[in-house]
Order: structure tokens, then C-alpha cells, then sequence
């Protein structure tokens, strides 16, 4: 409940529990002791006073003619000499007196002041004090026993002051203690004034603290709150305390400065950046319509079916046909490693080697060494590396090189046939730990050749499987009877149905070719 409140609240509920705090300390530790002390002094200025009054009654009974009997005390006259009894040394009757009446152990008043009308007789409870007051006196040899009315301030006393023939008189009167309700009130005035100056006291040290600590809080909120809307707020005034305030408060208008800095420096840097990016942007589209130029163009000798997707806006996988002087065609496919522009520029160059190296030869494997030579001259130091196939094929059979490049699948009427790797990487080294060759293969009419780089084999799903070329030469089986479009349209229904919604992560071509 306390977290939910402000806190101004919260500190004028702690402050309210104190002074109730301080009340109850007032109370235990001076106003308890003080009404204590009031009241046994009451009490023994009364004590005197009845015992005075005692020894007046028993004075009379003994000087006055019939006054050792309780008939006596029927007469007015009896009445006047018990009311001279409670007169002090100024013959004045004590004004605390409020009522008197002389009983019989019987319970039967014989007398009262002031004169009534009609006497009545007493009621259970004064009965049980009669006889209270008989037994302390038998018993303890009491002179009196007293009934204190608290709240009102009165006190009843019960005074023996006969004896006669087996009964006995006692007298019953009512004192009003006038001195200790003076007394009582005049402590509860002081005991007032003290509350009222602890809270004023209270109420200024609440003051100072709203001054010392409330009002910068609020004043960091609402610069905090300012702050977050943009508007950078500065708090003025607190700048020279040195206590934690002013350090919080120069910290924060720091933060605050700081935070419009680094805001202008970022909305700097953003506007840089967007320009950058476009500027990439329409370099990359550029690219992107030069990278495209390259690639061939027009029908290929053979039935063919395409499919290309870049990863980006520019590739790193790369296409060509090539057609030689004796008929036969060339078809190559490469990868360069990497994504995005650095993968695309070595296609680039892969173009402009292979172009200029099937001008001087048709084997595969003179082609492979030749543009191998070319591409890691430039490329030493980089990284960069292609890997590549590339086959001829003329009336019965395929020449081929693969330089470490996913086995393209040949479909016969027999079993899928794959095209195993003879070659290393292109452009990672002149001197290539073992030498490029050309392999050759027989061919049936009606053959499908199936051209492809590891983005296909390379494609995980969800689960981070990877669909691999086991799962491609299965799906290929299951269509070496359709044609090149079919089988294309087939494979990538497969790669989809594994991969799902999971995106992409390398560049993707897929070339079948119809013999």
C-alpha cells in the first residue's frame, strides 16, 4: 500500500506515526507520573481531612447530650452539628463537601445534608460498602474506607463514628476533589501545549526536508519526464549544494547534456548513414544490371530449365555456355565464397578468365589450370577462392572437370550418376596441391544433367538439417522421367517442403539440361 503512495504521503504518515509516537512516550514517561503524584497528594490532604473529621464525630458523641445514640441524629439539630464538623480553622464549611448521611448498619439514614424530602434507604452497592467499612474496622481496626469516583472526580467516604447497644452509625459523605481536577486539567493543558509544539516542530522539520529533499525530487522527475520527451531539461538552483542532492542534480544535467549530444551526433550519423546507403543502394542496383549483363543470353543449344536467386542484390554464383568451332558446347557453374559484392566481383572475373580461356583450348582441365593461373595471381593474400565445373559435351559423351564444386547428377535409364570432384579450388593457390584432369563419361540420348551449387545442398529447415545431396539425388531419381522443366519444378518443391519458412543463407542456381 505504502509503494503506491507519493512520497509526500509517505513521509506525512511517518511523521503522524511519531507524534502519536511521541504522545504515547509523553504520556508513559511524565503525564502517568504526574497524575500519579497528583493523586496521592489529593489523596492524603483528603486523608487528613477525614481524619479530622473523624475525631470531631467522635468528640460530639462524647460532649453533646444524646448524641451516643442513634436516635439523636433524626433531629435538625444533629444534622447542623455533623455539617459544623466539616468546618476548617475559618469555621467555613470545606467546599468540597458535596452531600452527607448518617446510616445504620441496617442500611436506614437517619440524616442527610442537604434536607430531603423524603430519606430513602440505601442501595446494594453503598450496602456492600457499609459493610466493607465495618469489617476493615472489626477486622483491621480501619478508621474509614473511601470509594473514589474517578471520572467524576468524587470521593465517597464511610466513617464508624457510633456504637451503641450491638448498632452502629457511620457517617457517608461526598467530597468533590476539586484540587486534582485543577491539577489534572493545568497537566493536560501542558501535556496539549507539548503536542502541539511537537508538531510544529515536526511540521517545520518536514518543511526543511520538502526543501531539502521532496522538491529536487520532484524537479529531477519532471526534468526526468521533460528528458524523455526530447526536450533536454536543465535543473537550475541545486548546482551549488554539496551534499548528494547537488551531486545528483549536476550529474543529471550532465546525463542530460550528454544525452542531446550524443542524440544531435547520432541524427548526424543516421543522415550520413542514409546517404551512404543510397549511395550503395543505387552502386549496388547498378552492380546488379552489370552482374546480369554478363550472364548468358538467348536459347542454350540444349533444353534447359533456370532457376537463379540471388542471396543479395549481387551474386557469387555464376553461369555461362560456351560453343566451340567443332560443335560441341561448353556449360559452366562456379561459386565464389562469400556473399554480396566481394563473392560477385571474382564472378566478374571468373567471366573475363574463362572467356579468354576457352579461346586457346577445349579441355576441361587445360581451361580449369589456365583460369586457375589467372585468378590467384590477383586474388593472393584475399581469401577468396571460386570453386567451379565445367564440362564439354559433344554427340556421346561429357568431358568434365570439377574443381571441388557439389556433384552435378547425370540421369540415365540406370542409376543417378555424379560427376566426383578431379580439381581444387580455383584462385586459392598457383601451385594447387594436385593437378586439374579431365574425366569422360558416355552419354545416352534423352540424359538429363543436372547443374547446381550448394545453396540447394547447403539449405537447412528449422531444425538446422541440412537438405544435402543424398536427399537431392533421391528427389532427382524420382523425376529422371520428366523433362528439364519438370525436373526443375520438382526439386525446388522438395527444397521447399524441407526447408519451410526458414530463410535463405547462400545464393541459389539450379540449371537441368535436356540432351
Amino acid at each position: 500500500m505504502l509503494r503506491n503512495m507519493s512520497l509526500i504521503a509517505r513521509l506525512s504518515l511517518i511523521f503522524f506515526a511519531f507524534t502519536l509516537v511521541n504522545i504515547m512516550l509523553f504520556w508513559l514517561a511524565t503525564g502517568s507520573n504526574q497524575m500519579r503524584l497528583i493523586a496521592e497528594k489529593s489523596t492524603l490532604e483528603m486523608h487528613r481531612s477525614i481524619i479530622a473529621l473523624r475525631d470531631k464525630l467522635a468528640s460530639m458523641t462524647t460532649t453533646q447530650i444524646g448524641a451516643a445514640t442513634p436516635e439523636y441524629y433524626r433531629h435538625e439539630k444533629a444534622r447542623q452539628q455533623i455539617l459544623t464538623a466539616f468546618e476548617n480553622r475559618q469555621k467555613v464549611v470545606d467546599p468540597n463537601l458535596i452531600e452527607f448521611a448518617v446510616i445504620g448498619d441496617t442500611s436506614l439514614v437517619y440524616t442527610a445534608w442537604p434536607p430531603q424530602k423524603n430519606v430513602p434507604t440505601l442501595s446494594a452497592d453503598e450496602t456492600q460498602n457499609l459493610i466493607k467499612t465495618l469489617r476493615l474496622k472489626e477486622f483491621n481496626n480501619e478508621p474509614f474506607y473511601s470509594a473514589p469516583d474517578i471520572l467524576n472526580y468524587r470521593l465517597v467516604v464511610y466513617i464508624p463514628f457510633l456504637e451503641h447497644t450491638g448498632q452502629n452509625l457511620i457517617l457517608r459523605a461526598s467530597f468533590q476533589m476539586q484540587n486534582m481536577q485543577n491539577e489534572l486539567a493545568r497537566l493536560m493543558r501542558l501535556g496539549i501545549s507539548i503536542v502541539a509544539l511537537l508538531l510544529i516542530v515536526q511540521a517545520a522539520l518536514g518543511f526543511f526536508l520538502y526543501r531539502m529533499l521532496v522538491r529536487p525530487l520532484k524537479a529531477l522527475r519532471i526534468a526526468s519526464t521533460a528528458t524523455g520527451r526530447g526536450d533536454y531539461y536543465q535543473i537550475e538552483g541545486y548546482t551549488k549544494r554539496r551534499d548528494e542532492i547537488g551531486s545528483l542534480v549536476a550529474t543529471f544535467n550532465k546525463m542530460s547534456t550528454d544525452i542531446r549530444d550524443q542524440k544531435e551526433t547520432i541524427r548526424k550519423n543516421y543522415e550520413e548513414i542514409q546517404q551512404r546507403d543510397e549511395t550503395m543502394q543505387h552502386e549496388l542496383m547498378i552492380a546488379q544490371h552489370i552482374q546480369k549483363s554478363i550472364f548468358p543470353k538467348g536459347e542454350y543449344p540444349h533444353h534447359s530449365a533456370l532457376e537463379y536467386k540471388p542471396l543479395f542484390a549481387v551474386s557469387g554464383d555464376f553461369y555461362d555456355v560456351y560453343k566451340f568451332s567443332d560443335g560441341s558446347v561448353g556449360y559452366l557453374v562456379c561459386d565464389a565464397s562469400g556473399h554480396g559484392v566481394p563473392a560477385a566481383l571474382l564472378t566478374m572475373m571468373a567471366k573475363t578468365a574463362f572467356a579468354a580461356a576457352v579461346q586457346h583450348s577445349t579441355d576441361p582441365a587445360t581451361i580449369m589450370r589456365a583460369v586457375n593461373a589467372q585468378i590467384a595471381a590477383s586474388l593472393d593474400m584475399t581469401g577468396q577462392y571460386l570453386t567451379a565445373f565445367f564440362m564439354r559435351i559433344s554427340m556421346s559423351q561429357i568431358e568434365y572437370c570439377n574443381a571441388t564444386h557439389p556433384e552435378p547428377i547425370i540421369l540415365n535409364r540406370s542409376e543417378p550418376l555424379t560427376l566426383k570432384s578431379n580439381g581444387f579450388y580455383i584462385g586459392m593457390m598457383v601451385d594447387t596441391p594436385f593437378e586439374f584432369e579431365t574425366a569422360t563419361v558416355a552419354i545416352e540420348k534423352g540424359a538429363r544433367i543436372i547443374l547446381f551449387t550448394d545453396g540447394i545442398t547447403e539449405a537447412r529447415n528449422a531444425h538446422g538439417e541440412l537438405f544435402g545431396s543424398t536427399r537431392l539425388v533421391a528427389s532427382a531419381a524420382d523425376l529422371k522421367s520428366k523433362n528439364a522443366l519438370e525436373i526443375r519444378d520438382g526439386l525446388l518443391a522438395s527444397l521447399n517442403a524441407f526447408v519451410g519458412a526458414t530463410p535463405a543463407e547462400d545464393d541459389l542456381t539450379l540449371l537441368v539440361l535436356e540432351l
